[in-house]
């Protein structure tokens, strides 16, 4: 694929999950928005939102290629119930796959729940960026002037949404009813998946927010994950930002996938979200 036709299929694939959400997720704007995935060579994302808008909640009749072929996929609304550990539920509105979690000894309840088997993808990120509402809830932390504002990102680098500062990506998942993900979560779930499952969720080079506590006020903390499935840890500055640096998001248990009924809500340290994915 040129440049210059990625970048118009990108524009198109913007564009249709743009109509999707605005349209409370329909089944025509779906079907339209399946094609532009499958335009763009993401096929699976393409075949499993065609599968829900075509069937509904469907569980057990969509399979992903290796490394997940042995998962079963749930394509449905919500995240499923019943599912078991490394069981992979398709969101149709984030269109993420997540990989359903255990608890390994000495990490307790607080890991269990749904991680999502890749970065965000900029066309994800790009959308919300277009259709969130928010207000500025409290300007005395904030340090910068271009924030939740459309800006050039390293789409020549990958096609993960980075370059974006910690309050965003947190807004982000916040705006899916989720959370970013965290170093303690993501150690929890080298425990579970195997080596080239690993290479999926967690690209060679990139590091990922972590919404765990730096350890200072003015300092967010960020991970990657090594060779050895060791999870490396660090700190940079609260509104520091770079194409290395992406993030995942995550379910726990303990609260589940946030209601469309709970808005406004308050994100991170600045903003107020005034809209979600699933009532926009």
């Amino acid at each position: 694929m040129s440049d210059d036709s990625k970048a118009k299929k990108l524009v198109h694939l913007c564009s249709k999950y743009q109509e999707y959400l605005s349209a409370g997720a329909s089944d025509t704007n779906g079907l339209k928005l399946s094609e532009a995935l499958e335009k763009y060579g993401l096929n699976l994302h393409a075949e499993a939102l065609s599968l829900y808008i075509g069937g509904g909640d469907v569980t057990g009749g969509f399979r992903l290629a290796s490394p997940w072929s042995s998962s079963k996929c749930y394509l449905t609304k919500y995240p499923p119930q019943d599912a078991d550990p490394l069981d992979i539920w398709f969101d149709p509105y984030e269109l993420s796959f997540m990989v359903r979690t255990v608890n390994p000894l000495g990490y307790g309840k607080a890991v269990i729940g749904w991680v999502s088997i890749s970065p965000v993808f900029y066309w994800q990120y790009h959308v919300f960026q277009q259709l969130v509402k928010f207000n500025i809830r409290d300007d005395s932390f904030l340090q910068v002037d271009d924030l939740l504002a459309s800006r050039p990102f390293g789409v020549d680098k990958w096609d993960y949404a980075s370059d974006v500062y910690h309050e965003e990506a947190a807004a982000y998942a916040f705006w899916h009813g989720k959370w970013v993900s965290s170093n303690i979560r993501s150690e929890a779930i080298t425990e579970l998946l195997s080596s080239e499952q690993l290479k999926t969720v967690f690209p060679e080079g990139m590091s990922y927010w972590d919404a765990s506590f730096s350890g200072a006020e003015d300092s967010r903390a960020i991970f990657n994950c090594g060779e050895d499935k060791t999870i490396n840890k660090y700190s940079i500055g609260e509104w520091d930002r770079s194409n290395e640096i992406g993030f995942m998001t995550v379910i726990t248990d303990q609260v589940g996938l946030i209601s469309n009924e709970v808005l406004p809500r308050e994100s991170g340290e600045c903003l107020t979200l005034q809209n979600c994915s699933r009532k926009v």
